[in-house]
């Protein structure tokens, strides 16, 4: 599991869009989308809610978010 993955979902549930985490990270909407869909492949569980261009955690995507702050 990539960690950069990992603080970059950290950064999508703060800013609570991918569009706009791709903004703060430099690097294009998609390739953060990719991102999270390989997250959520390698855990086996949804981890974000897309609502056009918002986003927010599952309960899953919770538990990732608290587990990964503290890393």
């Amino acid at each position: 599991m990539e960690t950069k993955f990992i603080s970059n979902f950290l950064t999508v549930v703060r800013l609570g869009s991918m569009s706009e985490a791709a903004r703060h990270l430099d690097i294009s909407p998609a390739a953060v989308a990719q991102q999270m869909r390989t997250l959520e492949r390698e855990l086996g569980t949804p981890l974000l809610v897309r609502h056009g261009r918002s986003t927010r955690p599952t309960a899953g995507g919770e538990r990732l978010y608290e587990k990964g702050r503290l890393l």
